[in-house]
């Protein structure tokens, strides 16, 4: 079988499926289960003091469309979800708790951390390390804070670069574990915000977090369940995730780089890996399907990779990225126009209603496609139920 292992920053994961912080990683007893579903790294709950993010609201949990959760379709998941409910020092013992049984299972061990000020990321650093963590990941991605609310906890610093650049530098100081900064793409450019976590010093970043979102009921008028602004993430969050992955390559950043936000199979996996990242860090997709799916994800991760002919992680790593058009070299000479395949067409109209060049209609109930009217933009053969149009270069 393939070789999964990969190193970021001196620390060796067996496989590049991470837990990311959250519901799995709530406790000791949570973290266990995810180790032993086989895990190649947890990353725990977020350890705060601000006593007003170890309170969870009532309810905290949404889903749209969740009916498509299990018909491998694109659903979202609307959570007001906030970091460990235990104090730091009640905490770091479950991370202790934890430590053993991730030796034993050759799972990596990374704690999450929020501080309000310097002195609390510092803090909050070394007691992770005195517990046994190996490696620290700075939440500067949520919760989802206003600018100013909070000046150095989560999306509030965040979204600042110098801000950023000053906790992680403050971190580096307090620990000799390597540290992780999570980049927010809400209201920033995460490659940006890299960048500056790089030059305070961080051995890796996490690209990236869920944006804040607002659901809202239309029969109550009011925003859903808990009533206010939450996360909001899901399945349809991969590509923009894999674009900031891109994104950080073409930039050479310069340190390993974690997947996150939208990872919902194995396929999502390759689809980072292929962009250029180091590992993949799963949440949402675990808190809706369970921890059956860390070694399904695994599983399909080695079977892709044997299909495929790659023998490690490295050699497939960013092997897309090499493949991806600048937009100055779009192709813009190609002449393309759209078929028909008559016996396969049923008659729906979507391609007649969708076509606002006038070149597809509807004819005897099926579908006909003018080809001097016709640009070639390829929307009727992505809109038709049965395949029956194709795109065919005609110069």
């Amino acid at each position: 079988m393939p070789n999964l292992a990969v190193e970021i920053a001196g620390v060796t994961f067996k496989n590049p499926i991470v837990v990311g912080s959250g519901t799995p990683t709530t406790s000791a007893t949570a973290m266990i289960k995810c180790i032993e579903a086989d895990a190649g790294g947890i990353v725990s709950k977020t350890a705060t003091y601000d006593p007003m993010h170890q309170v969870q609201p009532r309810p905290r949990f949404s889903l749209i469309h969740p009916d498509d959760i299990f018909r491998e379709r694109f659903f979202s998941l609307s959570s007001i979800e906030l970091m460990a409910d235990l104090k730091p020092e009640e905490y770091a013992k479950e991370i202790e708790k934890t430590r053993s049984v991730a030796r034993r299972d050759d799972c990596v061990l990374i704690a999450s951390i929020a501080g309000r000020n310097y002195e609390e990321w510092e803090k909050l650093a070394k007691l992770m390390e005195t517990s046994g963590a190996d490696m620290v990941e700075l939440n500067l991605s949520c919760p989802h804070l206003e600018p100013g609310e909070t000046a150095l906890m989560g999306r509030s610093a965040g979204t600042s670069p110098e801000l950023s650049e000053k906790i992680v530098r403050a971190v580096k100081k307090s620990t000799s574990l390597p540290v992780i900064g999570k980049l927010t793409p809400d209201g920033a450019n995460p490659v940006v915000l890299a960048k500056a976590m790089v030059q305070g010093g961080a051995d890796a970043v996490v690209a990236t977090a869920r944006f804040q979102g607002l659901v809202i009921d239309i029969d109550s008028m009011r925003p859903e369940l808990w009533g206010g602004y939450g996360a909001y993430g899901g399945s349809w969050l991969a590509p923009i995730s894999c674009r900031w992955v891109a994104r950080l390559m073409e930039s050479k950043i310069g340190v390993p780089v974690f997947g996150s936000a939208g990872v919902t199979d194995a396929e999502d996996v390759v689809r980072f890996l292929l962009v250029g990242a180091d590992a993949v860090q799963m949440c949402t997709a675990i808190i809706v399907k369970g921890l059956g799916l860390i070694r399904q994800t695994v599983t399909g991760l080695e079977k892709w990779m044997a299909k495929h002919g790659f023998e490690e992680i490295a050699s497939l790593r960013g092997a897309a990225f090499r493949n991806i058009v600048p937009f100055e070299k779009l192709d813009r000479t190609t002449e393309l126009r759209s078929f028909v395949d008559a016996s396969k067409c049923i008659g729906c109209g979507r391609c007649a209603a969708s076509c606002f060049y006038e070149a597809a209609t509807m004819t005897d109930k099926k579908a006909k496609v003018n080809v001097d009217s016709c640009v070639g933009c390829g929307l009727c053969d992505a809109i038709c139920p049965v395949d029956a149009i194709s795109l065919k270069k005609t110069s």
